[in-house]
């Protein structure tokens, strides 16, 4: 899927999407979020990204992580799942979000999480990128952002 601009908008089949438009991998015991390929390709250029929250920080589902600015818009980073924040990315911790541009769904991850009682229920509520219901919805949301090529 290709916008007006000529990126080429990438949603792994293998990923669960929150409607926020973060992705969350879960992996070797791990929980990764990060900021969904939409939200990365629907400016032309993000500025920076600020992360509120910090290694041991318990957070709630809904929950304000912080802010990616672009250059169109600002913002908010909404958790996609509870839990506590286990690990910040290095990478992006700084404000730089030049990981996030090069690679959103690796090494431009956010943050790791750690499972609490609600996780496993909330991860249940998320879209599954292998879906048709998720890749009409991502399809109707990137036409919406910024149309598709």
């Amino acid at each position: 899927m290709e916008n007006l601009w000529g990126y080429e908008l990438v949603f792994p089949e293998d990923f669960l999407y929150s409607p926020d438009f973060l992705w969350v991998k879960e992996e070797e015991g791990k929980i990764r979020a990060g900021l969904c390929d939409i939200i990365v390709r629907s400016a032309k250029k993000l500025v920076t990204i600020k992360l509120a929250c910090a290694e041991g920080t318990a957070i709630t589902k809904g929950d304000i992580l912080g802010t990616v600015e672009t250059s169109k818009a600002v913002r908010e980073i909404i958790a996609p799942v509870s839990g506590v924040v286990k690990a910040v990315n290095p990478a992006v911790s700084g404000g730089d979000p030049a990981s996030i541009m090069r690679d959103p769904y690796g090494e431009g991850w956010l943050i790791e999480i750690e499972r609490t009682s609600r996780t496993d229920d909330e991860l249940k509520e998320l879209m599954k990128g292998e879906e048709e219901d998720t890749k009409q919805w991502i399809e109707e949301q990137a036409e919406a952002i910024v149309p598709l090529a």
